[in-house]
């Protein structure tokens, strides 16, 4: 995002006056990436309790 005038800051294209990221600058840097982090572990942790549910029930049904 380029420091300029108010005035010139209306004359800049749309593209120009974003950052070219996830949220386009409505959010800082550091939230932005807290929200990725969360939703990846977020998502592990379904795939951790799948597999570990697919495990106790093929345990289950080998006895």
């Amino acid at each position: 995002l380029p420091a300029v005038r108010p005035r010139k800051l209306k004359q800049l294209s749309k593209p120009k006056k974003t950052v070219s990221r996830a949220y386009g600058g409505s959010r800082c840097a550091k939230c932005v990436r807290e929200r990725i982090v969360r939703a990846f572990l977020i998502e592990e942790q379904k795939i951790v309790v799948r597999v570990l549910k697919a495990q106790s029930g093929n345990k289950g049904k080998g006895q």
